[in-house]
């Protein structure tokens, strides 16, 4: 029976799917991402794709006349979405205002679509689900619906099966968990007959026992019509189905993988088209794709989006809806068998995922992915030994460890709860040895099911990043059980990886790639307090060593200094983030003129500290070469580093720590002698000669320290005079215009700093700081120095990132009231900020 909606009176309806999604990327032992250099010129993938793809769909750009922004709307309001639940754990930290806009688009949703919101879970960390263990189904079900709940505050009707990739045990397991539908690809679909459930059915159940008398149709090559949705029967006529949605092939790999968002109005007319011929019935057409196609694979594809949906609804023709609400409105009249161990995106199934079938990413054609098979086989060799170990382990402390396992989740998003959790799961009081055992076990079992993650296998060799990183889960989880192995799980692994040809001779297969990659990214205690006594030889660079500062805990420190070397001598506490476990180490730090940061670490049990402390003391007044000496003397286990064996962002933080200090001295130096360099100034305008090129240098960290200083000042209700800028002249104090010509040395000068993307950085932060405080206080005068800071830079002809600031001021002029200010003075003002930060403002 057709349920209908009266305020419904079209028969077309819309559901745009994006399936967002990035692997976990973090170093394990870290949680965090390193510097990946590839992703340049952003830290990470993860950042980079923000920026080009999940950060545009939050506002969307409409444009008008002469290009300019119209209007600005939140994608995610309008679609239906899945984000992995690792990429939104990223996000929440990294950027949390684009995390916020995705939750309150499912928000948004749900009262448009009578209680139907637009987000659907996912698959928890990206496996395919058809090759692994049930347990395994069951627990990346579970932590997914888990992780749903608790970013969007409500139990997920849908959940997207990585890849697609699909069973029927699969679709099982997650009607058994209370999901309702999911969504497959037209390919996936076997054949389709019509069904009749009974009215009083309980949702979810089938109560009818009698034999179906409708034939099944065959519908395999993508013969389904996917403008309706389908059934599925899980155990016959009197068992649990779930409900599947196919979305249209043909029109869905157009968005994907040819040119079709460089156009709006050319994506409407599709759809128009495939709609039109479905004049005789309600139907709604579903299109899926990556996410990332809408800004990262295709530019400004999040724009053509906009469009589209802004278009439909002011045509009407078409109304936009959710997979949930629609199943509400119409649920399905046809049942479907699905072909077993099918994906969206492998030809033959999912053999993408363990054998060299063909499918891979357009590489070098003489390439294989026979590595493919080994790299299985050995994971799944090790997960099998990961959890025998887990087992045997944890049943002498958890009364269920697999139940243990399942609730692990609440741990992971919540780290808080770590007592409570091991209160409910163990067998009886533990003692802290003994807690730290079970964290260990269990985060070796989110290892085990990370190692799966499904881009390990899907490009085209095992040399690439995602390889690697899944490759780090496993060593990380054979790290967390090392204690308790008897055998040596790391040498067996490397067997199955020696048979894992690379592509590339130069890395020679998987075990080298361990080797050569995985191995330097363990960050063992010593390792992490190499980081942080490095560090300590700097002022103020603690903070950006993060996250060494949040494991490595100082219990003693003494410092050494005379010319020309600096010392430090520490004794800290190492603890891992996710389990716990603490380890006690010294290390002695040196820094000296001409020579390279180097540091020693060892254990600290060995000698008291305070006879250590002395002797360091003694060899540095008599000789600092002995140092290093004196101290693995008397220090067990003892690693010697230097800064070169940082990871990246810890070198990179010491050198930016360094060249502030260094600068911080120049800018000292010279301000010393500002009243000789006015002087100077004034003489070359007195005399119309040049300077001698040498003091460009000079010039250029004098005006790049002043607009430094006037854009990271905290005051900033005061007017900033940003024209003095144009004029060396009066480079100190001005009141010349912006039209006036200047000194085209200083604008070539403030070009290149300007230019520089840390300078954009803070540029950016300037503008949205006061366009912020604005929005608080109505000072006028935040607004005309955002003014004047626009002009300068378009007079320069420099290109800014004003994505941020235009958010905050088209949500404050349409929401907050900017325009229906009553002073006089501040509207144009207001008007003119929005002018230049690319809007149409039209005088109403």
């Amino acid at each position: 029976m057709i349920i209908k909606d009266p305020k419904i009176n079209k028969n077309f309806y819309l559901c745009v799917h994006g399936h967002f999604y990035q692997p976990p990327r973090e170093n394990p032992w870290l949680e965090i991402i390193e510097l990946q250099k590839s992703a340049a010129p952003y830290h990470d993938w993860n950042d980079r794709i923000t920026r080009e793809c999940y950060g545009p769909n939050t506002r969307g750009r409409l444009h008008g006349k002469e290009g300019r922004i119209k209007k600005l709307i939140n994608n995610y309001e309008y679609m239906s979405f899945d984000f992995g639940p690792t990429l939104l754990s990223w996000l929440e930290i990294s950027h949390p205002w684009i995390y916020s806009q995705i939750l309150a688009a499912d928000k948004t949703g749900q009262k448009k679509y009578n209680g139907h919101g637009n987000a659907l879970a996912q698959v928890y960390n990206h496996i395919i689900l058809p090759l692994a263990s049930s347990r395994d189904k069951l627990t990346q079900i579970r932590w997914g619906l888990a992780d749903f709940k608790y970013r969007f505050g409500r139990n997920a009707e849908g959940m997207w099966l990585s890849e697609t990739a699909v069973d029927m045990e699969t679709l099982k397991l997650m009607a058994d968990e209370g999901i309702r539908f999911t969504i497959l690809s037209p390919s996936q679909a076997q054949a389709i007959r019509p069904i009749k459930p009974d009215e009083g059915a309980s949702p979810g159940r089938i109560s009818d026992n009698e034999e179906n008398p409708f034939p099944w149709m065959d519908v395999t090559g993508e013969r389904i019509d996917p403008t309706r949705p389908y059934r599925v029967l899980l155990n016959g006529r009197s068992g649990r189905f779930i409900d599947v949605f196919f979305y249209d092939g043909p029109l869905s790999r157009s968005i994907a993988y040819e040119k079709i968002l460089t156009s709006g109005e050319a994506l409407l007319g599709r759809i128009n088209n495939i709609l039109d011929n479905r004049k005789d019935s309600t139907s709604i057409l579903s299109i899926a794709t990556d996410g990332e196609s809408y800004g990262h694979h295709f530019k400004f594809g999040e724009m053509a989006l906009s469009w589209l949906f802004d278009q439909i609804e002011k045509e009407g023709k078409i109304r936009l809806i959710n997979f949930g609400y629609f199943l509400e409105l119409f649920p399905p009249q046809y049942e479907v068998k699905i072909i077993d161990n099918s994906s969206w995106s492998c030809a033959h199934g999912v053999e993408r995922w363990r054998s060299d079938c063909g499918c891979n990413v357009g590489g070098k054609k003489e390439w294989n992915q026979k590595w493919r098979a080994p790299l299985r086989d050995g994971l799944t060799w090790l997960s099998s030994e990961l959890s025998l170990i887990f087992e045997n382990r944890a049943t002498m402390l958890l009364k269920d460890p697999w139940e243990a396992r399942d609730d692990y989740i609440d741990l992971i998003l919540d780290e808080s709860g770590r007592d409570s959790f091991i209160e409910r799961h163990s067998i009886r009081k533990l003692k802290e040895d003994e807690k730290t055992e079970i964290l260990c076990l269990l985060e070796s079992q989110r290892m085990s099911l990370y190692m799966f993650t499904s881009c390990g296998w899907f490009f085209d060799d095992i040399s690439g990043i995602e390889p690697i990183q899944i490759l780090m889960y496993a060593s990380r989880a054979i790290d967390l059980v090392r204690r308790w192995s008897i055998k040596d799980l790391e040498k067996m692994l490397m067997d199955f990886l020696a048979r894992a040809a690379s592509n590339d001779p130069s890395y020679v297969n998987g075990a080298r790639i361990y080797e050569m990659m995985v191995k330097p990214s363990r960050i063992s205690p010593a390792y992490a307090v190499a980081h942080y006594a490095i560090a300590s030889l700097i002022n103020d660079v603690n903070a950006q060593i993060y996250p060494f500062s949040e494991m490595v805990f100082p219990v003693k420190q003494n410092h050494y200094e005379r010319e020309g070397i600096k010392a430090t001598l520490g004794e800290v506490k190492v603890i891992e983030k996710r389990t716990g476990k603490e380890a006690r180490k010294r290390y002695l730090a040196i820094r000296e003129t001409g020579k390279e940061f180097v540091c020693v670490t060892g254990n600290a049990s060995a000698t008291d500290y305070e006879l250590v402390y002395e002797e360091i003391a003694k060899s540095f007044s008599e000789s600092s070469e002995n140092l290093i000496t004196a101290f693995s003397m008397m220090t067990d286990d003892t690693v010697y580093y230097s800064l070169g064996d940082l990871i990246p962002d810890a070198r990179l933080g010491v050198i930016n720590a360094l060249a502030h200090s260094f600068y911080n001295r120049i800018k000292t130096s010279t301000e010393a002698y500002k009243g000789h360099l006015k002087e100077f100034i004034n003489l070359l305008y007195l005399t119309r000669e040049r300077p001698p090129s040498f003091t460009n240098n000079l010039f250029r960290v004098l005006l790049a320290d002043k607009f430094t200083y006037l854009l990271i000042s905290d005051k900033e209700e005061r007017q900033i005079n940003f024209k003095e800028f144009l004029n060396l002249q009066d480079f100190f104090q001005s009141d010349s215009d912006y039209d006036s010509p200047g000194d085209r040395r200083v604008q070539s000068f403030l070009r290149e700093i300007m230019s520089e993307p840390s300078f954009k950085d803070k540029a950016r932060d300037f503008l949205s700081r006061n366009l912020k405080s604005f929005t608080v206080s109505k000072k006028i005068v935040l607004i005309e120095n955002m003014i004047n800071f626009l002009k300068l830079h378009i007079s320069l002809g420099i290109g800014m990132d004003l994505w941020e600031c235009q958010n905050i001021f088209y949500d404050n002029y349409q929401i907050s009231g900017f325009k229906k200010s009553d002073d006089s003075l501040t509207i144009p003002m207001i008007k003119e900020l929005g002018s230049l930060l690319g809007f149409l403002i039209e005088d109403k």
